[in-house]
C-alpha cells in the first residue's frame, strides 16, 4: 500500500489579485517544473501555521489574510499525496531565494503556458478559470465585465467546488442502497436467509455474507467502484481528485477479493447496472445458483 504523504500549497496573489507565485526548486528530477510554495507541516503546529512558517523560511516574507480553499488529491507511482491548499496575499517582506531555482510572478490566465508538477494539474484549470472576471470591487460586490459575466472570485470557486465535492460524496451511501435492497428481497424471494449485512469478520466487509457457505457479495456502484461493463465518465473539474479516489476503491476492492479467496471464500461483485430492468433476472438468477452450490462448511 503507498503512504500517504500530507503537505501544504500556498497561492500568493498580487496586490490586484491577477497574478500568482509560482517557483521552481532544487528537485532531483523536477527542477524543471514548477510548483507553489508550501512544504510539510512539522510536529504540533497548524496547517495555517506552517504557511507562515514555510514562506518566511523559504521566501522571506510575511503573508496575511490566509484562507483555506482547497484539497489536492494525487497519487504518484510510489506514494500518495494529500495538500491542503491556502490562499493569501504577501504583506511585508522581500521575496528572496533560498531552495529555488526560479521565483515568478504569473498571470492566471498564462499558468498553463508553464511546465507543472503533475499534482498541481486541477488546481492550475481552476485558477484560470478565476482569472480577471473574478474580481470583487472595493464595495465588495461582483463586478460586471465586458462580456457580462459574472463570476465569482477565486475563493468563492474554489471553495464552492470543494463543498460540491464533498456533498457528492456525503451522498453515497454505505449501507441499504436501492441496488442492496433490490438484491436482498431477491434473496429472501428465494428462500435464501440468515445473510449477514456489512459483515466485519470478512475481509473488505461485505454488503452481503453467508458465512455458513463463506460467500461474500459486494453490491457495487457502478460510478464510484468503475464498472468494467458500463464504463461511467468522471467528473469534468478536480479531475486528479477524482481519479485518485478510484484507483483506492479499486485497490481496496481487490485487496477484499484476493483476502477472501486466502481464507476460502467465494466473492461476487454484483454492479448496480447489472439490476436494470432487463438484467436483473438473469444476474440473480447466477447469483442465486452459486449461493445453492455452495459447500456449507462444517
Amino acid at each position: 500500500m503507498r503512504t500517504v504523504r500530507v503537505a501544504i500549497g500556498i497561492i500568493c496573489e498580487s496586490a490586484d489579485t491577477d497574478r500568482v507565485l509560482a517557483v521552481r526548486r532544487k528537485r532531483c528530477g523536477s527542477h524543471d517544473l514548477w510548483e507553489f510554495p508550501g512544504g510539510k507541516i512539522e510536529r504540533g503546529e497548524t496547517a495555517e501555521q506552517a504557511c507562515v512558517r514555510e514562506l518566511e523560511e523559504e521566501l522571506h516574507v510575511h503573508v496575511g489574510d490566509l484562507r483555506d480553499i482547497y484539497t489536492v488529491e494525487y497519487s504518484y507511482p510510489k506514494y500518495h499525496l494529500s495538500m491542503r491548499c491556502f490562499l493569501c496575499t504577501i504583506k511585508s517582506g522581500c521575496l528572496a531565494m533560498t531552495e529555488q531555482i526560479e521565483i515568478r510572478w504569473v498571470e492566471r490566465a498564462s499558468l498553463s503556458e508553464l511546465c507543472w508538477l503533475a499534482a498541481n494539474s486541477d488546481l492550475i484549470e481552476v485558477l484560470q478559470s478565476c482569472s480577471l472576471k473574478s474580481r470583487k470591487s472595493a464595495t465588495g460586490q461582483v463586478e460586471h465585465y465586458e462580456d457580462g459575466e459574472v463570476r465569482g472570485n477565486l475563493q468563492d470557486e474554489m471553495i464552492r467546488r470543494r463543498a460540491a465535492t464533498r456533498k457528492t460524496m456525503q451522498a453515497n451511501k454505505r449501507s441499504d442502497t436501492k441496488p442492496e435492497l433490490l438484491v436482498r428481497k431477491r434473496l429472501r424471494k428465494a428462500g435464501l436467509t440468515g445473510y449477514r449485512l456489512q459483515w466485519r469478520d470478512a475481509p473488505g466487509r461485505p454488503d452481503i455474507a453467508f458465512p455458513g457457505r463463506r460467500i461474500a457479495i459486494f453490491v457495487n456502484g457502478c460510478f464510484w467502484h468503475r464498472c468494467p461493463h458500463c464504463n461511467p465518465g468522471v467528473p469534468k473539474h478536480n479531475v486528479e481528485f477524482w481519479q485518485a479516489k478510484f484507483r483506492r476503491n479499486i485497490e481496496r476492492d481487490a485487496r477484499a477479493i484476493t483476502e477472501l479467496r486466502a481464507l476460502g471464500w467465494q466473492a461476487i461483485t454484483i454492479w448496480e447496472c447489472e439490476l436494470a430492468d432487463a438484467r436483473i433476472e438473469a444476474t440473480m438468477a447466477r447469483v442465486i445458483d452459486t449461493i445453492r452450490n455452495a459447500r456449507r462448511s462444517s
